[in-house]
């Protein structure tokens, strides 16, 4: 396999955030960090005022400024993940005090409703 295969495997995915250009109605895709130079590059992804138009329709492939023969895929960062909730944090407390994970157990809890006697 030669360098010219390798230069046309799948195109660098490179994060994008959408901002406005001051004192204009342009909407702009930033790269912050392009994947092949590492510097910060444009693409214009529409006008404010159109309301049809979709800034996330012109995400995709494009070619870098940088060297227009080599591609990149604009694509939005992947979202956080979600927090935990409050009985999971309790949970990992609980097995890294007492060395169990199950806290309902050890507290005699079974989930359910209390009986009535």
């Amino acid at each position: 396999m030669g360098k010219k295969d390798r230069r046309n495997a799948a195109p660098a995915l490179a994060f994008v955030t959408l901002r406005d250009l001051p004192g204009t109605r342009v909407l702009f895709w930033v790269v912050d960090s392009c994947p092949y130079c590492g510097e910060r590059h444009l693409h214009v992804a529409g006008n404010m005022r159109s309301a049809e138009a979709d800034p996330g329709e012109t995400l995709g492939e494009h070619p870098a400024p940088c060297d227009p023969t080599r591609p990149y895929v604009l694509s939005l960062p992947p979202r956080p993940k979600k927090k935990r909730g409050k009985q999971e944090r309790r949970r990992e407390r609980h097995a890294a005090r007492f060395g169990s994970a199950d806290l309902d157990a050890d507290l005699g809890w079974d989930g359910g409703e209390p009986d009535d006697e």
